[in-house]
């Protein structure tokens, strides 16, 4: 997947630069504490104890948007199982609730490693299944799955020609 980023500048986050890390984030009335990565796309990750659905849905269009985060971010709200095993519900920039996300995987691994709440091997929960993360020392990420054919297509013949 490539190497994740906590810098400000990478993700990017408004403001001073540094690494993003456990900031307090305010929506509405409610404050959360979130770090910032990015993998070639930015993430907003959340450690919470109670794990809903509902906080990416009420949350995650809200927290996209934020001032802090120029080009918009992703969203994950993240529950530590043990060491290794997390539990993500998603908030995808540009298209809402998601079930499952390799980036989002990616991100939420590396920020439970980076805050010392998991190992370097890491199971990923998410409603739409599961991926094994492995962080090396220097937060580089490789992701194993399952992978499933959901469709199948043909491109027409004109697609190819010159002039389109």
């Amino acid at each position: 997947m490539g190497r994740v980023s906590f810098w400000s500048k990478d993700i990017p986050v408004a403001g001073e630069p540094r690494e993003v890390l456990q900031e307090p984030i305010t929506i509405g009335e409610e404050t959360f504490r979130f770090t910032g990565t990015t993998i070639g796309n930015p993430h907003c990750v959340i450690p919470v104890q109670d794990l809903a659905p509902e906080l990416a849905k009420k949350y995650g269009p809200l927290l996209e948007v934020h001032p802090l985060f120029p080009n918009r971010t992703n969203v994950q709200f993240l529950k530590v199982l043990d060491r290794n095993n997390i539990r993500i519900k998603i908030w995808e920039r540009g298209a809402g609730y998601t079930l499952a996300s390799g980036s989002s995987s990616s991100a939420a691994a590396a920020i439970a490693r980076k805050l010392g709440m998991c190992d370097s091997q890491i199971t990923v929960h998410m409603p739409g299944g599961q991926i094994s993360i492995s962080i090396d020392e220097d937060f580089g990420i490789a992701m194993v799955g399952p992978v499933t054919q959901i469709g199948d297509g043909r491109l027409a013949d004109e697609m190819f020609q010159c002039g389109i």
